[in-house]
């Protein structure tokens, strides 16, 4: 089968120039695994950062290289329908309609017309939902739950969002905002505050207007509970220590870096990058507020269902691109611009 792949590695910010069309394998289902008939998938900045080498900084994890014999497809969120199973498999049928979560280990992601996983890694897509709510979901979703996991109880939490108009933010915030929560104060650009305040923030800040610790305070929020951070660096942390109070939690999906994984960072820094992380973790236990780092996990899909799907809560959607040279393209400089409200998805649904 055709794709639109990656035979070399891009160089930093140019993974959105490098597509080319490759031929790959279709793949069969093994034990456990079913195939899927791609229709959408959605993009993740991980996409990018796997394709050149940035990820978690540019740590050797055995993370794949292109190469003309062995090419990239990327794609981590995906949705389509079912076309074959492998053995063992009950949980679903040939024609179901799904979404999922792919690891880039495979080679073969959903920029594919075929992809092919384990059954873990799949849930069934909501009736009302069309292919590309799915491909927006998985990812984001499993973030997502895995954050609000670590927060615990939110009964009457006082809580702010870094990044409310990114696809997890925008997630969080509606999951929030329908969890007895006493406040839910979003920060975002001018652009999104209308958005933010759409799906559920009593409380939007511009984060261009000033120091959002300071604004927040003046505003009369003198003190927070909770504040989860989707975009890092160390100026979200010392606003959001003006806030805390000692009981507090500060849970980053990020760290000390914004938007880490956009550079390939030189091995001092990297260790003073996970230095910072494990001595926040370890001295927040023992003098608050707690410092938490949110690690990506396999799906919980039952708590995904529970708490995000059975309350109509979806992705919001930044924009759809067709699968196409011009369409990959235009989808990954959207990525890399850090300027997308919510996820962005490539419809591959008529290939």
């Amino acid at each position: 089968m055709k794709a639109l792949g990656l035979i070399s590695r891009p160089p930093v910010g140019g993974t959105h120039s490098n597509f080319t069309w490759v031929k790959t394998h279709r793949p069969k289902p093994n034990k456990d695994q079913i195939s899927l008939q791609v229709k959408a998938t959605a993009l993740n900045v991980d996409d990018a950062h796997i394709a050149e080498g940035t990820a978690f900084g540019g740590i050797p994890m055995g993370l794949p290289k292109p190469s003309s014999k062995k090419p990239l497809i990327l794609g981590m969120d995906v949705s389509g329908i079912v076309d074959a199973i492998g053995e063992g498999v009950t949980d679903f049928r040939v024609g179901d309609r799904v979404f999922g979560v792919i690891y880039p280990w495979s080679r073969l992601g959903g920029m594919a017309p075929y992809c092919c996983a384990k059954i873990n890694q799949f849930h069934p897509l909501p009736k009302d939902w069309i292919f590309e709510d799915g491909a927006a979901m998985g990812v984001a979703g499993a973030t997502a739950c895995a954050t609000l996991k670590i927060l615990g109880d939110l009964t009457n939490k006082r809580c702010v969002v870094v990044g409310a108009s990114g696809s997890i933010g925008s997630l969080l915030v509606q999951a929030l905002s329908r969890s007895n929560t006493s406040k839910v104060i979003g920060i975002c650009s001018a652009a999104n505050v209308s958005h933010v305040m759409s799906i559920g923030a009593n409380r939007v800040i511009d984060y261009n207007t000033g120091p959002w610790g300071d604004l927040i305070a003046q505003g009369g929020d003198k003190t927070v509970d909770l504040i989860i951070d989707c975009v890092g660096g160390k100026d979200t942390e010392i606003e959001a220590l003006k806030l805390l109070n000692k009981d507090g939690h500060f849970v980053t999906l990020c760290g000390p870096v914004r938007f880490f994984g956009d550079e390939q960072t030189s091995v001092a820094s990297l260790i003073k990058i996970y230095t910072h992380l494990i001595t926040r973790m370890l001295f927040s236990r023992f003098k608050g507020p707690k410092y938490t780092l949110t690690y990506g996990t396999l799906p919980d899909w039952k708590m995904m269902q529970e708490t995000l799907i059975d309350r109509d809560i979806k992705s919001t959607i930044d924009n759809i691109y067709a699968y196409s040279e011009e369409g990959v393209e235009g989808a990954f400089k959207r990525l890399q611009s850090h300027r997308n409200r919510g996820k962005i998805v490539i419809s591959s649904d008529g290939l």
